[in-house]
Protein backbone atom coordinates (compact mmCIF):
# COMPACT_ATOMS: atom_id res chain seq x y z
CA UNK A 1 0.00 0.00 0.00
CA UNK A 2 1.03 3.88 -1.09
CA UNK A 3 0.99 6.18 1.07
CA UNK A 4 -2.03 7.81 -1.15
CA UNK A 5 -3.31 4.57 -0.69
CA UNK A 6 -3.02 4.82 3.27
CA UNK A 7 -4.41 8.28 2.85
CA UNK A 8 -7.19 7.33 1.23
CA UNK A 9 -8.49 4.53 3.59
CA UNK A 10 -7.85 6.85 6.40
CA UNK A 11 -10.12 9.48 4.63
CA UNK A 12 -12.92 6.80 3.99
CA UNK A 13 -12.99 4.65 7.22
CA UNK A 14 -11.05 6.78 10.09
CA UNK A 15 -8.10 3.64 10.03
CA UNK A 16 -4.45 3.85 9.53
CA UNK A 17 -1.37 2.03 10.21
CA UNK A 18 -0.02 3.32 13.63
CA UNK A 19 3.55 2.34 12.64
CA UNK A 20 3.23 4.63 9.13
CA UNK A 21 5.42 1.63 7.56
CA UNK A 22 4.46 3.68 3.98
CA UNK A 23 6.29 6.80 4.99
CA UNK A 24 9.90 7.09 4.41
CA UNK A 25 12.46 7.76 7.06
CA UNK A 26 15.08 6.27 9.05
CA UNK A 27 13.53 5.81 12.25
CA UNK A 28 9.74 5.04 13.83
CA UNK A 29 9.61 8.67 14.93
CA UNK A 30 10.80 10.31 11.13
CA UNK A 31 8.03 7.92 9.91
CA UNK A 32 5.18 9.32 11.89
CA UNK A 33 6.00 12.65 12.15
CA UNK A 34 5.38 12.69 8.34
CA UNK A 35 2.40 10.19 7.88
CA UNK A 36 0.96 12.01 11.01
CA UNK A 37 1.33 14.79 9.33
CA UNK A 38 -0.29 13.96 5.91
CA UNK A 39 -2.82 12.21 7.43
CA UNK A 40 -4.04 15.13 9.04
CA UNK A 41 -3.77 17.64 6.12
CA UNK A 42 -5.13 15.70 3.75
CA UNK A 43 -8.19 15.58 5.97
CA UNK A 44 -8.57 19.09 6.45
CA UNK A 45 -8.24 19.58 3.00
CA UNK A 46 -11.17 16.82 2.40
CA UNK A 47 -13.31 18.86 5.04
CA UNK A 48 -12.59 22.16 3.01
CA UNK A 49 -13.21 20.64 -0.44
CA UNK A 50 -16.80 18.70 1.00
CA UNK A 51 -17.70 22.02 2.81
CA UNK A 52 -17.84 23.84 -0.76
CA UNK A 53 -21.25 25.62 -1.51
CA UNK A 54 -22.59 24.20 2.13
CA UNK A 55 -24.82 26.81 4.06
CA UNK A 56 -22.76 27.74 7.31
CA UNK A 57 -24.53 27.61 10.16
CA UNK A 58 -23.67 30.37 12.72
CA UNK A 59 -23.87 30.67 16.73
CA UNK A 60 -26.26 33.01 18.09
CA UNK A 61 -24.87 36.60 18.26
CA UNK A 62 -22.48 37.15 21.51
CA UNK A 63 -22.68 33.84 22.00
CA UNK A 64 -20.61 32.74 25.25
CA UNK A 65 -19.85 28.99 25.38
CA UNK A 66 -18.66 29.19 28.80
CA UNK A 67 -22.00 30.93 30.35
CA UNK A 68 -23.78 28.72 28.18
CA UNK A 69 -22.34 25.03 29.40
CA UNK A 70 -21.94 26.31 32.85
CA UNK A 71 -26.23 27.23 32.77
CA UNK A 72 -26.73 23.95 30.79
CA UNK A 73 -24.40 21.69 33.47
CA UNK A 74 -24.85 23.99 36.47
CA UNK A 75 -28.25 22.34 37.99
CA UNK A 76 -26.89 18.76 36.99
CA UNK A 77 -23.56 19.47 38.79
CA UNK A 78 -25.53 20.75 41.96
CA UNK A 79 -27.56 17.90 42.19
CA UNK A 80 -24.81 15.52 42.18
CA UNK A 81 -21.96 16.72 44.12
CA UNK A 82 -21.57 18.42 47.52
CA UNK A 83 -21.48 22.23 48.11
CA UNK A 84 -17.77 22.33 49.15
CA UNK A 85 -16.81 20.20 45.41
CA UNK A 86 -19.23 22.02 43.19
CA UNK A 87 -17.27 25.07 42.33
CA UNK A 88 -14.23 22.39 41.74
CA UNK A 89 -16.52 20.89 39.30
CA UNK A 90 -17.80 23.59 37.92
CA UNK A 91 -14.42 24.65 36.60
CA UNK A 92 -13.61 22.40 34.38
CA UNK A 93 -16.66 22.62 32.45
CA UNK A 94 -16.10 26.17 31.76
CA UNK A 95 -13.70 25.69 28.69
CA UNK A 96 -15.03 22.38 27.94
CA UNK A 97 -17.32 23.02 24.92
CA UNK A 98 -16.49 23.79 21.78
CA UNK A 99 -19.19 24.35 19.11
CA UNK A 100 -17.40 23.47 16.09
CA UNK A 101 -18.13 25.78 13.10
CA UNK A 102 -16.20 26.95 10.40
CA UNK A 103 -13.96 29.27 11.50
CA UNK A 104 -12.45 26.59 13.88
CA UNK A 105 -13.00 23.42 12.30
CA UNK A 106 -9.43 23.00 11.08
CA UNK A 107 -7.55 24.64 14.27
CA UNK A 108 -9.90 22.00 16.26
CA UNK A 109 -8.90 19.35 13.76
CA UNK A 110 -4.87 20.14 14.12
CA UNK A 111 -5.13 20.54 17.31
CA UNK A 112 -6.48 16.85 18.31
CA UNK A 113 -3.64 14.19 19.51
CA UNK A 114 -5.15 11.04 17.91
CA UNK A 115 -6.18 11.33 14.12
CA UNK A 116 -9.31 9.26 14.83
CA UNK A 117 -10.62 11.80 16.87
CA UNK A 118 -9.88 14.52 14.58
CA UNK A 119 -11.39 12.56 11.84
CA UNK A 120 -14.69 11.59 14.08
CA UNK A 121 -14.64 15.57 14.27
CA UNK A 122 -14.33 16.07 10.92
CA UNK A 123 -17.69 13.88 10.50
CA UNK A 124 -19.43 15.78 13.07
CA UNK A 125 -18.65 19.20 11.48
CA UNK A 126 -19.88 17.89 8.23
CA UNK A 127 -23.25 16.59 9.82
CA UNK A 128 -23.24 20.25 10.99
CA UNK A 129 -23.48 21.02 7.97
CA UNK A 130 -26.47 18.49 6.51
CA UNK A 131 -23.50 16.75 4.40
CA UNK A 132 -22.60 12.88 4.61
CA UNK A 133 -19.44 12.30 6.56
CA UNK A 134 -16.50 11.06 5.18
CA UNK A 135 -17.50 7.20 4.69
CA UNK A 136 -20.07 8.30 2.56
CA UNK A 137 -23.24 7.96 5.26
CA UNK A 138 -25.27 10.15 7.25
CA UNK A 139 -23.64 11.77 10.27
CA UNK A 140 -25.76 10.94 13.37
CA UNK A 141 -23.47 12.00 15.85
CA UNK A 142 -24.10 15.78 17.01
CA UNK A 143 -21.63 15.33 19.96
CA UNK A 144 -18.70 13.65 21.19
CA UNK A 145 -16.34 14.38 24.44
CA UNK A 146 -12.28 13.97 24.91
CA UNK A 147 -11.28 14.13 28.51
CA UNK A 148 -13.25 16.94 29.74
CA UNK A 149 -13.35 18.26 26.63
CA UNK A 150 -16.83 18.28 24.01
CA UNK A 151 -17.33 18.72 20.67
CA UNK A 152 -21.00 19.90 19.62
CA UNK A 153 -22.25 20.18 16.28
CA UNK A 154 -24.30 23.61 15.21
CA UNK A 155 -26.78 21.13 14.44
CA UNK A 156 -27.49 21.60 18.09
CA UNK A 157 -29.48 24.47 17.40
CA UNK A 158 -31.60 22.74 14.88
CA UNK A 159 -32.18 19.65 17.24
CA UNK A 160 -36.69 18.82 17.09
CA UNK A 161 -36.91 16.17 19.74
CA UNK A 162 -37.56 18.53 22.85
CA UNK A 163 -35.72 15.68 24.89
CA UNK A 164 -32.25 16.25 23.43
CA UNK A 165 -29.25 17.96 25.05
CA UNK A 166 -26.18 16.37 23.84
CA UNK A 167 -23.98 19.23 26.04
CA UNK A 168 -25.37 17.41 28.90
CA UNK A 169 -25.07 13.85 27.41
CA UNK A 170 -21.58 14.57 26.88
CA UNK A 171 -20.65 16.52 30.13
CA UNK A 172 -22.74 13.42 31.61
CA UNK A 173 -19.74 11.25 29.91
CA UNK A 174 -16.97 13.47 31.73
CA UNK A 175 -17.73 12.88 35.18
CA UNK A 176 -17.15 8.79 34.79
CA UNK A 177 -13.90 9.59 32.00
CA UNK A 178 -12.19 12.13 34.62
CA UNK A 179 -10.03 11.52 37.76
CA UNK A 180 -10.74 13.32 41.50
CA UNK A 181 -7.28 13.51 41.98
CA UNK A 182 -6.82 15.03 38.39
CA UNK A 183 -9.95 17.68 39.33
CA UNK A 184 -8.18 18.13 42.70
CA UNK A 185 -10.58 16.66 44.85
CA UNK A 186 -9.97 13.96 47.72
CA UNK A 187 -9.41 10.44 46.16
CA UNK A 188 -9.43 7.11 47.89
CA UNK A 189 -8.48 3.83 46.01
CA UNK A 190 -12.12 2.73 45.60
CA UNK A 191 -13.19 6.49 44.81
CA UNK A 192 -11.30 7.40 41.69
CA UNK A 193 -13.29 8.91 39.57
CA UNK A 194 -15.50 12.54 39.72
CA UNK A 195 -18.65 9.95 40.17
CA UNK A 196 -19.01 5.83 40.45
CA UNK A 197 -20.89 4.64 37.11
CA UNK A 198 -20.90 1.38 36.68
CA UNK A 199 -19.18 0.48 33.24
CA UNK A 200 -22.31 -0.99 31.49
CA UNK A 201 -24.33 1.62 32.48
CA UNK A 202 -22.21 4.85 30.86
CA UNK A 203 -24.80 5.50 28.17
CA UNK A 204 -27.96 4.69 30.26
CA UNK A 205 -26.16 7.41 32.60
CA UNK A 206 -25.99 9.51 30.14
CA UNK A 207 -29.58 9.73 28.21
CA UNK A 208 -30.90 9.63 31.99
CA UNK A 209 -28.88 13.36 32.37
CA UNK A 210 -29.99 14.18 29.29
CA UNK A 211 -33.82 13.83 29.37
CA UNK A 212 -34.08 14.80 33.61
CA UNK A 213 -32.44 18.19 32.40
CA UNK A 214 -34.53 19.04 29.68
CA UNK A 215 -37.74 17.98 31.77
CA UNK A 216 -36.83 20.28 34.56
CA UNK A 217 -36.05 23.63 32.03
CA UNK A 218 -39.40 22.90 30.59
CA UNK A 219 -41.73 21.92 33.84
CA UNK A 220 -42.64 24.54 36.22
CA UNK A 221 -44.85 21.72 39.15
CA UNK A 222 -44.31 18.19 39.58
CA UNK A 223 -47.55 17.30 37.46
CA UNK A 224 -45.69 19.17 34.74
CA UNK A 225 -42.49 16.76 35.23
CA UNK A 226 -44.23 13.82 35.43
CA UNK A 227 -46.57 14.83 31.90
CA UNK A 228 -43.07 15.49 30.30
CA UNK A 229 -41.79 12.30 31.28
CA UNK A 230 -44.80 10.27 29.49
CA UNK A 231 -44.61 12.16 26.46
CA UNK A 232 -41.18 11.21 26.56
CA UNK A 233 -41.58 7.85 26.91
CA UNK A 234 -43.91 7.31 24.74
CA UNK A 235 -42.70 8.93 21.64
CA UNK A 236 -39.03 10.39 22.19
CA UNK A 237 -36.90 7.43 23.78
CA UNK A 238 -33.37 6.56 21.96
CA UNK A 239 -32.66 3.84 20.39
CA UNK A 240 -31.95 1.19 22.53
CA UNK A 241 -28.28 -0.26 21.31
CA UNK A 242 -25.81 0.31 24.42
CA UNK A 243 -28.72 0.33 26.51
CA UNK A 244 -31.80 -1.28 28.71
CA UNK A 245 -34.63 1.22 27.14
CA UNK A 246 -36.93 -0.21 29.79
CA UNK A 247 -34.37 0.91 32.25
CA UNK A 248 -34.35 4.39 31.21
CA UNK A 249 -37.96 4.91 31.64
CA UNK A 250 -37.99 3.62 35.39
CA UNK A 251 -34.39 5.68 35.88
CA UNK A 252 -36.34 8.81 34.59
CA UNK A 253 -39.53 7.82 36.40
CA UNK A 254 -38.09 7.39 39.58
CA UNK A 255 -36.12 11.05 39.03
CA UNK A 256 -38.63 13.26 37.89
CA UNK A 257 -40.69 12.18 41.36
CA UNK A 258 -38.03 12.77 43.70
CA UNK A 259 -36.76 15.65 45.41
CA UNK A 260 -33.34 15.17 43.88
CA UNK A 261 -33.70 13.27 40.73
CA UNK A 262 -29.81 13.36 39.88
CA UNK A 263 -29.24 11.32 42.98
CA UNK A 264 -31.87 9.03 41.95
CA UNK A 265 -30.28 8.53 38.17
CA UNK A 266 -26.67 8.34 40.08
CA UNK A 267 -27.68 5.74 42.78
CA UNK A 268 -29.54 3.58 39.95
CA UNK A 269 -26.43 3.78 37.61
CA UNK A 270 -24.14 3.03 40.48
CA UNK A 271 -21.56 -0.18 40.61
CA UNK A 272 -23.16 -2.73 42.71
CA UNK A 273 -22.08 -3.02 46.28
CA UNK A 274 -21.06 -6.34 47.89
CA UNK A 275 -21.46 -6.79 51.55
CA UNK A 276 -18.83 -7.37 53.81
CA UNK A 277 -17.04 -10.98 53.58
CA UNK A 278 -19.82 -11.41 50.77
CA UNK A 279 -18.26 -14.08 48.32
CA UNK A 280 -18.79 -14.75 44.64
CA UNK A 281 -20.66 -17.80 44.41
CA UNK A 282 -19.61 -17.99 40.87
CA UNK A 283 -15.88 -18.44 41.58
Amino acid sequence: MTPAQEIRRFLTTGDHDTLFSRWPGPSFLAKAKKGDRALGDALVAEVRRREKERHFPSLPPDFDSSRFVIEKVGPMVRGLFPAKERETVLELFENSLVFVTRENIEQVLNEQMWLKTAWDIANLYLGGLDASGLDGKRVDIVGLSEATTFFVSTAYFKEENPFADYVVHEAAHVFHNWKRERAGLPYTRNREWLLGIDYHKRELFAYACEAYSRILEQAKHPADRRRLHADYCERWLPDADRFDQGELVDVTAEAVSARNGWKRILHRCSPARHPAGATDSSA
